[in-house]
């Protein structure tokens, strides 16, 4: 009879970290000194030594025993990733001890938890899933009002970034709710193109296409007309047709008010919560438009991420797939707190607020 086991080997110096827990929520953590060893008996050389690396807590809706068997289901030896199974495996071929290992499992995994139970019982997790409550609360509401409403949903390429004066349009598409095309075109800004990572959209492409001045009323009555404005980062957008027609001299007359930022909408449901170190609070990132596709459709984004097009109906692929996210939740309306709300630099002041509130 076998004395190996599997043995959760914790040689941390210091307590967790809340940022550490924000980080393990949504991207997943590997915990520097915490290993499983596959020891042959008390106080004899270990077999094999793998790192554990910790799923997105997320993921598991914070259950420490399904981020548990997720854990062991990924452990890391060098770059390879390996199930417990397999690690048991390689460690010896003497079925005798590949008999004990495997029946210590069910403790290593009762070990694991309690590791665990550190991350998932941290005051942040309160606040992260109270920052979800919010942004479900958020997406029902817009599914009940925008039924009937004439939606537009845009995306832009340009020249370079919008906070650039010298930044110009190169292509404006326009989909409705459905994801219909219901504008689309490259534009000529009248030089040549620089190259730029943010787009594929060559010299050569925009040749033949119409300078902005010349498409500027159908762009402008389309949007003026809908009753809401889609984007995935409505403020971009808006300053692309905002300093554009200070510059070129075109009405404009568009509301912002109107408008609604689907980046906004995704970085309170799926995006990740960060500590801002030197100025000392917690925000949520704002994830790309192909992750946040991914990660809420679970499927591959569709066709060119750099086509204005493409992420338009995308955008509002994303955006209806949210709002069907918020219309099935069983979040209900909060009531009125005498203080505001907010994330703070310390999640137990922020969970003292709660319950003043």
């Amino acid at each position: 009879m076998s004395n190996a086991q599997l043995i959760l080997i914790d040689k941390r110096n210091q307590p967790l970290k809340e940022y550490l827990v924000a980080v393990a929520a949504s991207d997943g953590l590997q915990i520097k000194g915490v290993q499983i060893m596959a020891s042959p008996a008390k106080g004899e050389k270990a077999l094999l030594n793998a790192d554990i690396t910790i799923p997105p807590l997320e993921d598991y809706d914070f259950n420490t025993k399904k981020i548990a068997a997720a854990t062991l289901q990924n452990l890391r030896l060098g770059e390879e990733t390996l199930d417990v199974e397999t690690f048991i495996a390689r460690s010896t071929e003497d079925e005798t001890i590949r008999a004990a290992l495997q029946k210590s499992v069910k403790r290593l995994s009762a070990k694991l938890e309690e590791l665990l139970n550190e991350f998932t019982s941290s005051e942040v997790i309160g606040l992260i899933q109270e920052g979800r409550n919010d942004a479900l609360f958020k997406l029902k509401n817009h599914a009940k009002t925008f039924k009937g409403k004439k939606v537009v949903c845009l995306d832009i390429e340009a020249t370079d970034i919008c906070t650039n004066p010298e930044a110009d349009i190169i292509q404006f598409s326009a989909c409705d709710l459905d994801g219909n095309e219901l504008f689309n075109s490259l534009i000529n800004p009248g030089y040549d193109i620089p190259e730029n990572e943010k787009h594929n959209i060559t010299t050569e492409m925009v040749q033949d296409a119409p300078s902005l001045s010349a498409v500027w009323d159908d762009i402008h009555n389309l949007l003026a007309d809908a009753d809401v404005v889609l984007a995935y980062s409505t403020e971009s957008d808006f300053a692309y047709l905002q300093k554009s027609a200070e510059k070129k001299l075109l009405p404009f007359e568009l509301d912002y008010n109107s408008w609604l930022d689907v980046a906004e909408l995704s970085r309170d449901l799926i995006g990740a919560m960060r500590w801002q170190n030197e100025k000392m609070y917690w925000f949520w990132k704002t994830p790309k438009l192909t992750d946040a596709y991914e990660r809420i459709l679970q499927k591959p984004f569709p066709g060119d991420a750099h086509d204005a097009l493409a992420d338009a109906q995308a955008t509002v692929e994303l955006f209806k797939a949210m709002l069907e996210k918020g219309r099935q939740s069983q979040v209900e309306e909060k009531k009125p707190k005498a203080k505001k709300e907010q994330i703070v630099n310390n999640p137990f002041a922020a969970l003292a607020g709660l319950k003043q509130g």
